[in-house]
């Protein structure tokens, strides 16, 4: 206990650290949640669903051509509206609140599940089509 009280700071970045870890790495597996890279999605041939989970000003701002629009605070609510019989592909930003959002309907059951790694920044560099 006197360890943990002299050393206070290194383990609350210990905590930070694991629950980071947990949330964007082992959680996600444990879940069959797949990564989805700007460079792979061309070659991704397979007829799926692309799911923006960003805010409706970010939406407003940008987003892929092909993308549907479920805000993330909307997401537990509306997520039911997603086909269960293809592929899932869930974007935001940076790929935090698109992890959350792949964890919720993973849950649910949806079998094929992805998170776009990096975000709509990533597919806007890879020069991904957007409106």
């Amino acid at each position: 206990m006197a360890w943990i009280q002299n050393n206070l700071p290194l383990v609350i970045a210990f905590v930070i650290v694991g629950w980071m870890v947990w949330g964007r790495v082992i959680k996600p597996k444990m879940l069959g949640i797949k990564k989805m890279t700007a460079g792979a999605y061309p070659d991704f041939k397979e007829d799926h669903t692309l799911v923006d989970v960003r805010s409706s000003g970010e939406w407003n701002g940008g987003h892929p051509a092909n993308a549907i629009h479920i805000p993330l605070n909307e997401f537990e609510q509306k997520m039911h509206k997603i086909e269960t019989d293809k592929p899932v592909i869930l974007i935001c930003a940076s790929g935090m609140r698109s992890a959350m959002a792949a964890s919720m309907i993973a849950k649910a059951g949806h079998k094929d599940v992805y998170n776009f790694a990096g975000g709509f920044g990533s597919w806007c560099a890879a020069q991904l089509p957007r409106k």
